[in-house]
């Protein structure tokens, strides 16, 4: 579905992020996977490009250092590559009660979350705009809606991206550019693997979530695929839950 496409994948080196490269790469799209962690980073590539057909390529990046983004753009103008979908997942949640909270854990997870989605769609706009067309999905959160203690920073971070994914779809529609951000609930990903082994939290949350299940990183691949599609071309500025229900819920 996705022959001769150029994927660009923030945080694409584990969890949603990978789930969503491995199901661009089985719909035979080019995959380049972003990280700022280079050996994690150059296994998943290797991994992920199964069929050894040289379309997964890495490019180690902090999405939230300008300079970072300029020169990992930089290097894909010299590889040739122009980007057709951008998919911002790159995301980090560090924890502090807001009153204790400094400025420089704020400032950090606001600017790989929000500021590395920014500067990741600002650089894409020009290939997108001279293609024609393109697609920007954002990964935005359960913390987009809904509050939790202890993680103020990501809250803000994340309802930005719900905002700014609707920035993004208005101002460019004019160039048949579609932003969407899809909301996942609780998914089954490494960093979750403690929550899960949990049994309290575990059966806490399958009974909250009316699917009565955690979802798995390929339910959000596949909302990405669709949103990626020509079958989503006349939606634009919308948020897609993929959460088995728990909004609906609430």
């Amino acid at each position: 579905m996705f022959n001769g496409k150029c994927v660009l994948i923030s945080g694409g080196s584990r969890g949603i992020g990978r789930a969503i490269a491995a199901a661009f790469y089985a719909q035979g799209a080019e995959i380049i996977i972003m990280s700022r962690h280079q050996e994690e980073l150059r296994r998943a590539a290797q991994e992920l490009d199964s069929k050894h057909e040289g379309r997964v390529q890495a490019l180690v990046c902090d999405v939230g250092d300008q300079d970072a983004v300029a020169q990992a753009f930089a290097q894909l103008k010299a590889w040739g590559k122009s980007v057709n979908i951008l998919v911002n997942c790159a995301g980090v949640n560090l924890r502090a009660p807001l009153a204790e909270m400094s400025v420089e854990i704020w400032q950090q997870v606001l600017d790989i979350n929000l500021t590395g989605t920014f500067l990741l769609s600002k650089q894409v706009f020009p290939m997108m705009q001279a293609q024609g067309g393109g697609k920007i999905i954002n990964i935005a959160s359960l913390m987009s809606e809904i509050v939790r203690p202890g993680i103020s920073a990501y809250v803000a971070s994340k309802g930005g991206v719900k905002m700014f994914t609707k920035a993004i779809a208005v101002e460019w529609a004019p160039y048949n550019i579609q932003a969407n951000a899809i909301i996942p609930g609780y998914i089954e990903t490494e960093l979750n693997a403690p929550l899960m082994a949990d049994e309290k939290f575990n059966q806490f949350i399958v009974k909250r979530t009316p699917a009565g299940r955690w979802g798995k990183p390929e339910d959000v691949a596949a909302a990405a695929l669709f949103l990626a599609s020509s079958g989503a071309d006349f939606i634009t500025g919308q948020v897609l839950a993929v959460d088995g229900g728990i909004l609906a819920a609430l």
